[in-house]
């Protein structure tokens, strides 16, 4: 990610409560993240064409347990819940779902190609959570964002970026 691993990381305990956090806090490195500052590069238009995202951060925290909602029930599943995980997050620099997609099959790459694992989205060994905001034009401000969470294959996350878009926009225009 061609980034700054820091010397001095720490892990902190982000207190909130929400059904898929058992124990009401969630270990984390809020305050001392152990990367900063990177970017990855990756391709759009059938590898035409390349772009390049800023990696804000990267850090460790404890997963939550996995919500499920069927026939208007929500179900919990604490299997994963207190396993370490790796959260990546970016500079908010996609302009469309193609790109967000594209960056994610990079990590996706990157993951497998050392050996940290097989980043199968199908199987939860990574999911991608997405947040969304826009604007009325390139010189205003971004609207309210909306975070999308837990997205679990390319297709999920192409079609939550493009659903939500859409949902924004009309907003904007109303």
């Amino acid at each position: 990610m061609n980034a700054r691993v820091n010397q001095v990381s720490t892990f902190d305990r982000k207190n909130y409560f929400y059904p898929d956090l058992p124990a009401g806090y969630q270990i984390t490195q809020f305050y001392h993240p152990i990367i900063q500052n990177g970017e990855v590069k990756y391709r759009i238009n059938n590898y035409e064409e390349e772009r390049s995202v800023k990696i804000t951060e990267a850090h460790m925290e404890s997963d939550t347990a996995k919500m499920l909602h069927e026939r208007g029930k929500s179900l919990l599943d604490f299997n994963r819940s207190g396993t370490p995980l790796l959260e990546i997050v970016t500079a908010p620099e996609f302009t469309n779902a193609e790109e967000a997609v594209e960056f994610a099959k990079e990590i996706q790459r990157i993951a497998k190609w050392n050996d940290l694992g097989y980043a199968d989205l199908e199987k939860g060994q990574m999911r991608v959570d997405v947040n969304l905001s826009i604007r009325a034009d390139e010189d205003a401000p971004l609207g309210t964002r909306v975070e999308m969470k837990n997205i679990n294959s390319f297709g999920a996350m192409r079609r939550a970026i493009e659903g939500e878009y859409i949902r924004q926009k009309e907003l904007l225009e109303s």
